[in-house]
């Protein structure tokens, strides 16, 4: 069973709109990324700590399933979930819901934790889940 670890909300502006009118599919990443950073921040857990250790955190595979699109100025919540966690990697998924409730867009994200010098796969630390 996915874990929930974050949740947070955002409204769509124009310069997240494509030329059909609707969010552009990219920019959907734009805004994962962004809950991820905010999920560590909230955690004391942030990029400059993962990288100032010596270590890097890159996303290694995504996929995106578009399910209804997005407009301008739409409400919409992401819930951010840990599906899967290994020894030296985990997924993330990204669900998108408007306000009522329907779901918009599922993301996934995969990270691995590696060593910054010699960019071998190293044991996620424990505090990055507790």
């Amino acid at each position: 069973m996915a874990a929930l670890l974050y949740k947070t909300k955002l409204c769509t502006r124009i310069h997240d709109i494509d030329a059909a009118g609707v969010v552009f599919y990219a920019r959907y990443f734009y805004f994962a990324h962004n809950t991820y950073e905010d999920w560590l921040n909230s955690r004391q857990y942030t990029i400059s700590r993962i990288l100032d250790s010596g270590c890097i955190l890159p996303i290694v595979h995504t996929e995106a399933d578009y399910k209804a699109p997005i407009g301008l100025n739409e409400n919409i919540e992401i819930k951010l979930f840990l599906t899967e966690k290994r020894k030296h990697s985990f997924t993330l998924e990204y669900q998108f819901y408007n306000t009522q409730d329907e779901l918009k867009a599922v993301l996934q994200t995969v990270h691995v934790y590696l060593d910054a010098n010699s960019q071998n796969k190293i044991a996620l630390p424990a505090e990055l889940f507790e």
